[in-house]
Formats: C-alpha cells, sequence, structure tokens
C-alpha cells in the first residue's frame, strides 16, 4: 500500500474589504509618476468616494468570478537609469526603473496581503529566508551569517563562504514553474487560474528622453515594481535552502551565502564546493543562471595560519571563484576586523561632507540639520550593530567624521567636541545624536 500524501494547507482567495481598498488608496504617494492609463496618484486620492465603490466591485469580481487580472495593469512603463560607470552606450550599464498603473498596484496589495497572512501562519518559507519579509531585513540576515562564523572562529575553525549572485533573477523567473510551486502549496484551482492570467499577455515599452517605444511581450519573469513580485520570487527560490547539504545557507532575495567551518581546511572546502555544486543544480532547474563573475568566495581564519595555497572553489563550468570581502551592503574581511567597511564609509561620509561644507553658504541652519540627518546619518546608521565590535582605532576614524558633520550644522570651532548627552540630532533612536561639549570630557558618538 502506497503512503498516503499528508495535506497541504489550502488556500483560496477570500472577500476583499472596502477597509483594506481604501487603506491602499490612501497610501498611495500622489507625487508618483502616472503608469501607462495616465492614470495620476493624485487623482485618484482626490476622488476617493466616487472612485471606491467600482474599484471595490472591480477587485472582487477579478478574484471570485472572473479570475483575471486587469489587462491595464499588465503594462508596465520602463525608463533606464544608469547604474554609474561604464560605457553610456552599453545597455548593461543601466537598470531598470519600472513603473506600473496605480490601480494595478491596489489589486495585487490585497492579494499579496492574502498570500503573505497565508504563508506566514503556515511557515511557508525557509527559516534561512530573509527577503521581503516582515520583521527580517539585510541587518538581521548579516547578524545571523556573522553569528555563525564568530561561533566557527571562536572554536579554532576554519570557515569558508561563497557570496552567490544570480544573474537577472527576477527577469528570469519560469511562470510555469511557480505555479508549479503555488500548486505544491496548496493553491486552489480558481487562484492557480488567476495566477496564470496575471503572467499572461503582458507588454512593456521604454521610455527614454521623452520618447516611448513600442509594446514588447514579457513572457517571463516577475514584474518588478510590483507588489506581488518580491513575495512570487520568495516562493520560486525557497527550497534552494534544501539543496545546501552540510552547507549553512542564507538567503535575502537574490543575494545567497553558502558557507560552513570546520578544524580541517580541506574538509571544510570539499565540503562546500559539493554544497555550492548542489545548489547551482538547483538553480539550473528553476532555469536561473548562475553570475560567475560577481559570485565570490572567503576564507575566514582569525587566528589560524593561512594556507600556502588555497583549493579554488569552481563552478560547475570549471570557473574558479575570486576570494572577495563583501555582504548585503557590508565589507567583510577574512579577519572580521571591519577594516575594509569602516574605511568605505569614512570615505563615503567624507566626499559628501565636502561638498556639504563647499556649500555652506547656500544653507540656512535647518537645511543643514536635515541634510545631515538624510545624507551622512543613514550612512553610519545601517549595520552599525554588526560593525561596532570593530576596534576602538577604527571606529575612532567613524567618530572624526561625524563629529564633522556636526560641526557643518553647528559651526562649533575644532577645540569643541560632540558628545552623547541629550537627543538633538538623531535619526533612529539615540545612537547619534548632537550636543557640543569642550575639549577633554568627551565621550564616544559612536552606535551604542
Amino acid at each position: 500500500m502506497l503512503p498516503t500524501r499528508p495535506s497541504l494547507p489550502h488556500f483560496s482567495f477570500s472577500q476583499i474589504r472596502s477597509a483594506d481598498v481604501l487603506k491602499e488608496l490612501q497610501n498611495l504617494d500622489p507625487y508618483k509618476s502616472a503608469g501607462l492609463d495616465n492614470l495620476d496618484p493624485f487623482f485618484l486620492k482626490n476622488y476617493l468616494p466616487k472612485l471606491l465603490p467600482p474599484l471595490l466591485l472591480a477587485c472582487s469580481t477579478s478574484l471570485s468570478c472572473r479570475l483575471r487580472f486587469p489587462k491595464i495593469g499588465k503594462q508596465l512603463r520602463s525608463s533606464p537609469s544608469s547604474k554609474g560607470g561604464g560605457d553610456t552606450l552599453d545597455p548593461n550599464c543601466y537598470r531598470p526603473i519600472s513603473i506600473l498603473p496605480c490601480l494595478s498596484k491596489v489589486f495585487e496589495s490585497q492579494v499579496n496581503k492574502q498570500i503573505t497572512d497565508h504563508f506566514k501562519s503556515h511557515h511557508t518559507f525557509s527559516a534561512m529566508q530573509s527577503g521581503f519579509r516582515a520583521g527580517h531585513g539585510c541587518t538581521s540576515a548579516t547578524l545571523k551569517v556573522l553569528n555563525d562564523i564568530l561561533t566557527a572562529i571562536d572554536k579554532k575553525h576554519y570557515c569558508a563562504a561563497v557570496f552567490i549572485d544570480l544573474a537577472k533573477a527576477f527577469d528570469s523567473v519560469n511562470h510555469h514553474i511557480l505555479i508549479g510551486r503555488l500548486d505544491s502549496l496548496g493553491f486552489s484551482n480558481d487562484c492557480l487560474a488567476w495566477f496564470t492570467n496575471y503572467f499572461s499577455d503582458r507588454v512593456q515599452c521604454v521610455k527614454s528622453e521623452g520618447l516611448l517605444s513600442g509594446p514588447l511581450a514579457v513572457s517571463m519573469g516577475v514584474p518588478q515594481g510590483s507588489i506581488l513580485g518580491p513575495t512570487l520570487f520568495s516562493v520560486y527560490i525557497n527550497e534552494v535552502a534544501l539543496a545546501a547539504g552540510e552547507s549553512l545557507i542564507h538567503l535575502y532575495a537574490d543575494d545567497i551565502i553558502l558557507y560552513t567551518s570546520g578544524p580541517s581546511l580541506d574538509t571544510v572546502l570539499t565540503t562546500l564546493q559539493a554544497s555550492f555544486n548542489a545548489i547551482q543544480l538547483s538553480f539550473r532547474g528553476l532555469q536561473l543562471l548562475l553570475n560567475t563573475s560577481t559570485t565570490k568566495c572567503m576564507l575566514f581564519n582569525q587566528s589560524l595560519p593561512a594556507p600556502a595555497r588555497l583549493s579554488n572553489i569552481t563552478t560547475l563550468d570549471g570557473s574558479d571563484l575570486e576570494y572577495v570581502d563583501k555582504y548585503l551592503g557590508v565589507w567583510l574581511d577574512c579577519k572580521l576586523s571591519f577594516q575594509t567597511h569602516i574605511k568605505h564609509l569614512q570615505s563615503k561620509v567624507k566626499s559628501r561632507i565636502g561638498f556639504l561644507f563647499r556649500n555652506k553658504a547656500s544653507f540656512t541652519h535647518a537645511a543643514k540639520h536635515t541634510l545631515v540627518k538624510l545624507t551622512i546619518l543613514p550612512i553610519l546608521d545601517f549595520g552599525d550593530v554588526i560593525y561596532k565590535i570593530a576596534s576602538n582605532t577604527l571606529l575612532n576614524k567613524l567618530d572624526a567624521v561625524y563629529h564633522s558633520a556636526i560641526r557643518f550644522v553647528t559651526k562649533a570651532p575644532y577645540n569643541i567636541l560632540p558628545t552623547i548627552a541629550t537627543c538633538t540630532l538623531s535619526l533612529a533612536g539615540p545612537r547619534f545624536i548632537l550636543v557640543a561639549k569642550p575639549t577633554g570630557s568627551m565621550s564616544s558618538t559612536r552606535p551604542c
């Protein structure tokens, strides 16, 4: 007798509430550009009372009767934005900025809320998946990985990692595979029919220098700039974590780190290579392409002797991976000193402060205060709980540039230094704050 398949949590669309549609309409940014439907968000917000009943009816009918996504919502306008540097005539040096019709986002938000609530209640996503999930982010993902690495180092173990990057991952999603994934998660036939229609007959136009191209059919990928796109991509890539084998893995959207540790370097690298091979096969099954030029590896060994020659980690096509030091916006070096990261932060902040000082005559005091909060503090604030373990010598370098930013606002002389006392210049709590105090009685202004 064949074993019975365990019952899957069933999902079907529920009734859309008027309050949810109203909330989404009220949250529209009136200054955002209109999509190809030319319906301006400002117009929609100003005519809410008259627009709400027909919109509610359209949303409800889409999910319960017609099982179709509005055709106008499938029309995407994309504009090229330079990545900075490179050949301006090379299309690869640009990233697409996508603009969908506002009503499309209203429709999608109702569906996205229902499926994310379902996924959360049934613990659908892997614990190793941090992308596009409430309560998760770059910082929490990096902290998890860093804690595992530091634990291995404390045991006097070697730890090696592969930082995996995928080429155009969101644009490479196969719709048939994704619908199959939703089916395996217990989505009803009506839901599957709706999502099949959602992906069908999509077109994209490109607008550049005031000119709009003709429509081009889009047969692959999840719509970038959409509400559903990130959630559906997370569903698509979720089971990749199962292929990690004896190694550990963490996913943040299409940024993936694969890592393992142990007392023997040869064993560590052999295990990592086997897991990397399995992950690549998993990608091939999803029709995702590994970006070999940006997939890197690293060996962490704070106190252990560095090997004379490292065995290469290779891709399935035989390419050797280069050893580097960056993960999710935080520069990691093999000794976890954060010297590279802090040097990068220092350089970035210095260039911005230099620009502000050169143009200080153009700003009022209030404008200076706002500029520092918006352009300087976010740089120092991002990932501060991660790099705070760096040495005092390195952290003092950040103190110096931070003091320069405060002097830009206060015009304080160089014999007056800021210290922690009152929260008058704070971005996200009492971590970076402003008050002047004479030299000699300064306490640290670094993240606390």
